[in-house]
């Protein structure tokens, strides 16, 4: 797979959905979704990692600034784990899961920092 074909095809994606579903939907897909994955790839694959400032460049023709930083502020928030879900479930199960939860939450908190980093500099 080509990364920068990956990156322009989800962009003109993202031109669609705008038009479409309004900015807010963009941003979600493109953003919340392709960018940060594309991050995430990024960290052990060269090719990925080579496209990324291509890849912010067309981001920042598509959408202003303060739209990014209001979307970056809660993008891959997700809800407190909550263990009351479990009922009456082994608490070991539950506490592993409450374990996967917070690595997955520090990840996405990860990306979402780095994802600031790209395309909130000046």
């Amino acid at each position: 797979m080509n990364p920068s074909k990956v990156w322009i095809e989800q962009c003109e994606a993202a031109r669609g959905i705008e038009n479409e579903f309004g900015t807010q939907k963009a941003l979600a897909y493109l953003i919340g979704e392709k960018f940060l994955n594309f991050l995430e790839a990024a960290e052990t694959d060269a090719d990925f990692r080579a496209e990324v400032p291509a890849f912010v460049a067309e981001i920042k023709t598509i959408f202003e600034r303060w739209q990014l930083a209001e979307y970056l502020v809660r993008a891959r928030q997700t809800e407190p784990f909550d263990s009351s879900a479990y009922g009456d479930e082994d608490q070991e199960v539950v506490e592993m899961d409450r374990k996967l939860d917070l690595r997955r939450s520090a990840a996405d908190l990860l990306l979402v920092e780095r994802a600031k980093e790209w395309l909130l500099e000046d």
